[in-house]
């Protein structure tokens, strides 16, 4: 990827990169810009919002900008999916973390997926008293203990958001996203699979008795 382009776009316009080298945003606390990229074999063009923040570097005589998050604006971006296999009010809930996700709010995207968690606990009928007693619950009747530490994971993030307002980066966000979605394919779509190649497999048998008599 080769960046062509960026652009201070709030809390004033500025073409950065230009001829002219004055930049009225250089000593502000914080920052946004726009970004253009280009890929050096397709040349497909992807646009990305980028927040900063002024940061003291040890050594630097002068504070810069550090990155603080960045969200792809366009292309849109499209919002992940979980299979079709996958219940009905979890799909749901997963589809509305996944839009907030995609929005660049992640916070309530984080919240999201913890609401997803929860209601996978309701579908597989833990108990207990909290979310955290309902995965443990889950764990000690077989559910693998990676698949409840990425419940764990998804709970943690989740609470933070609701509880403590703290918002995490896209990729961290998008680790819980993958996380959640691959809990869905190991408790839902693999199962749902097995199943379908084994009716399969039994109406195959019961064709060829019927054709060969045996």
């Amino acid at each position: 990827m080769k960046l062509d382009s960026r652009e201070v776009v709030h809390p004033q316009h500025v073409r950065l990169g230009s001829q002219s080298s004055y930049d009225p945003t250089s000593d502000l606390d914080t920052r946004i810009t726009e970004e253009a990229w280009s890929c050096t074999y397709c040349k497909r063009v992807t646009l990305e919002l980028v927040w900063w923040t002024q940061k003291q570097d040890p050594g630097e005589e002068r504070p810069t900008f550090g990155e603080v998050r960045r969200r792809v604006i366009w292309p849109e971006p499209v919002p992940r999916k979980v299979g079709p296999e996958v219940p009905a009010r979890i799909r749901d809930l997963f589809d509305e973390a996944a839009r907030t996700e995609s929005a660049g709010a992640m916070r309530l995207a984080g919240a999201g997926y913890r609401a997803v968690v929860e209601e996978i606990c309701k579908d597989r009928g833990a108990s207990g008293r909290t979310l955290y007693d309902k995965i443990t619950d889950l764990e000690s009747r077989g559910l693998p203990s990676d698949v409840t530490q990425a419940l764990h994971e998804a709970r943690m993030v989740g609470n933070d958001s609701l509880h403590d307002g703290l918002e995490y980066a896209s990729d961290e966000l998008v680790d819980i996203a993958e996380l959640v979605t691959e809990v869905t394919v190991i408790l839902y779509v693999q199962p749902a699979q097995r199943a379908r190649l084994a009716a399969a497999r039994q109406a195959r048998r019961a064709t060829h008795v019927t054709a060969t008599g045996r």
